[in-house]
């Protein structure tokens, strides 16, 4: 019999957990300073700006991220699969939150810690590790282990299948494959959203940031 008493929480991993774009920019930075060679006559500045607007904060397709990389920096020493290989190096960029850790120790007292993720199994089970977080959490669902993606519902229902309490919240930073779902399943939303993005329909809460998770959820529950 689910519990009514606090709820289960299902948290996204990437710029919601991770601060998955900070370990971006450190890789990029890392990968300009080994590649020299190949943007000899490119402005450095430029090169770093436009691998992040490539990357679109990880949410596109990886395969075509290094093909259009690839297509925009030619001379780069790599085919589309040693790109991604070279790119798999990305978790050894996370940073432990020790303000983080000590919310959720504070909150799984409470609380049920699920997470809900698209990716790499392998690459979101090293950021988990890198962030020092995998204790926290009764369960970890990947896409690429489940077989559904967010936006996908029966991604959100499989975890919802290992609830133990009536009352699920969704905390993620991204509208269409975190928010829109979770709200159209009538779960509880906290949206997490530093560049103050316009969204067509308000989750229950949005936070600049997931520090401040702790207080969205003593009003919501």
């Amino acid at each position: 019999m689910l519990s009514a008493n606090k709820a289960s929480l299902l948290f996204d991993i990437d710029n919601t957990l991770v601060n998955r774009d900070a370990a971006f920019d450190a890789y990029i930075l890392n990968f300009i300073i080994r590649n020299q060679a190949a943007f000899f006559d490119e402005d450095m500045s430029l090169v770093y700006d436009e691998m992040i607007t490539l990357d679109c904060h990880g949410r596109k397709d990886r395969k075509l991220f290094c093909y259009e990389v690839l297509q925009r920096f030619p001379r780069l020493p790599y085919t589309a699969e040693s790109l991604w290989e070279d790119h798999m190096s990305l978790p050894d960029f996370v940073k432990s939150d020790r303000l983080l850790k000590q919310m959720l120790e504070r909150l799984s007292a409470d609380y049920q810690l699920m997470i809900i993720s698209n990716g790499s199994a392998h690459m979101q089970r090293r950021k988990l590790r890198q962030a020092e977080l995998v204790d926290y959490f009764e369960h970890v669902f990947i896409s690429a282990e489940v077989g559904y993606s967010k936006p996908d519902q029966r991604l959100f229902s499989h975890a919802l299948g290992y609830a133990r309490h009536a009352s699920a919240v969704m905390i993620g930073d991204d509208y269409i494959n975190d928010m829109q779902p979770a709200m159209a399943m009538q779960l509880k939303t906290i949206f997490i959203n530093p560049e103050n993005e316009t969204v067509a329909v308000r989750p229950d809460h949005q936070l600049s940031g997931i520090h401040d998770l702790e207080e969205a959820l003593a009003c919501m529950i």
